[in-house]
């Protein structure tokens, strides 16, 4: 069987710049439906385009965002990510925008490793949010990130099982 891995780099700040928008997510996500890992860098999205990745690349098992525009409210189309393992956030300055909670967010149950790397994370909304969509995940690593205090940490007792390393 042929697994792909796809790297999409829409946004170099200071040296490259393309339009990689929800058509082009889209257009991925229908073409690409043996998809194993997808890497999107400084690319734009939105919750309907995470969906359609998530439904159309039923194979994912890897998501990598790094420095992601993604429009708010997005992350809990990772619900529908039915084979995701690992998530990775690298160099963002949010998870995601959003600044309200929502109960009724899914979860991704097959989820082991989500890492963050050089990430702000001050949005307690959407780390909570994070939290939910993991609940059965194995290791949280949080690497050079910052805005993180006592309190951030109390919203992961919903966590079943993991591991920090810092």
């Amino acid at each position: 069987m042929i697994r792909f891995f796809v790297r999409l780099i829409g946004n170099v700040d200071g040296f490259y710049k393309s339009s990689v928008t929800d058509i082009g997510l889209t257009i991925l996500a229908q073409g690409c439906m043996r998809l194993v890992k997808l890497e999107l860098s400084g690319c734009e999205g939105s919750y309907e385009r995470i969906k359609a990745i998530a439904q159309c690349c039923q194979m994912l098992e890897e998501l990598i965002l790094r420095d992601h525009r993604m429009e708010g409210v997005w992350l809990s189309a990772l619900s529908y990510c039915e084979n995701l393992k690992t998530s990775r956030f690298l160099s963002g300055k949010s998870i995601d925008s959003c600044e309200w909670f929502d109960e009724d967010v899914g979860s991704c149950p097959t989820l082991e490793r989500v890492h963050f790397e050089k990430c702000q994370l001050r949005n307690k909304e959407s780390l909570r949010t994070m939290f939910l969509l993991c609940q059965d995940v194995r290791e949280v690593i949080f690497h050079n990130c910052w805005g993180l205090d006592n309190e951030m940490f109390t919203l992961s007792c919903g966590l079943r099982f993991y591991d920090f390393e810092m």
